[in-house]
């Protein structure tokens, strides 16, 4: 009787354990994926701030047919 409170014991501790440890991948998962949105947001911003620059660059300059 001793040993099988034992086992069960042992097995909720063991569930327990692996609930903790899946929770703790999908936290990982999460905050990779914002990191990830983030950096794709940052990039994004990042070629539309060049885009701009280049059309900006691009109006401002005189080409022969111009004058």
């Amino acid at each position: 009787m001793e040993t099988s409170n034992w086992v069960l014991g042992d097995m909720a501790w063991v569930f327990i354990g692996g609930a903790v440890v899946f929770g703790l991948l999908m936290l990982n998962a999460y905050f990779q994926r914002i990191a990830r949105i983030e950096d794709e947001q940052r990039i994004e911003l990042l070629r539309l701030d060049r885009l701009k620059q280049e059309r900006s660059a691009a109006s401002q300059s005189r080409r022969p047919d111009d004058i």
